[in-house]
């Protein structure tokens, strides 16, 4: 597993326990738009790296 894909998975799993255990705090939604930015540019940064074939 490269360094890009555990960084998926952990904001995967930050982002779901964020949104089970901290829906009203203040910092949920800014949290959880940073969570899905890093998801997402972490997969495709991946998948720039090694298009499939």
């Amino acid at each position: 597993m490269t360094r890009s894909y555990v960084l998926v998975l952990l904001a995967v799993f930050a982002l779901f326990f964020l949104q089970l255990y901290a829906r009203e705090e203040a910092y949920s939604t800014p949290a959880s738009i940073v969570l899905v930015i890093l998801i997402l540019g972490a997969t495709l940064f991946q998948l720039r790296r090694k298009p499939n074939r």
